[in-house]
């Protein structure tokens, strides 16, 4: 029902940001299960961006700073397509 954009490495402002602190461990071994896509010294193959040396320290750097944002150890940022409505305000959770 609504269309959310994870923000990847974007300098974006976040509509909302979900705690991944006890899911980012998963997160990272699953993005490094993709060895060959990234930092390899030995490599001939050309430059991109995930392959950048930098690359997989600014996935942990990102998700700290979101984190941070909202008093957790690890967040993911989301930029919402359309307006989030929401039913009660009593019941939205803060992590804080």
């Amino acid at each position: 029902k609504r269309v959310v954009s994870y923000i990847q490495f974007y300098d974006l402002q976040p509509d909302f940001i979900i705690d991944i602190s006890g899911h980012f461990k998963t997160k990272m071994d699953s993005i490094l299960a993709h060895k060959s896509q990234f930092f390899d010294p030995n490599s001939n193959e050309p430059e991109t961006v995930i392959s950048s040396k930098n690359f997989t320290e600014s996935i942990h750097y990102r998700a700290q700073d979101m984190g941070r944002l909202i008093g957790v150890e690890y967040g993911e940022g989301f930029i919402a397509q359309q307006n989030i409505g929401i039913n009660d305000l009593m019941h939205l959770s803060s992590v804080r």
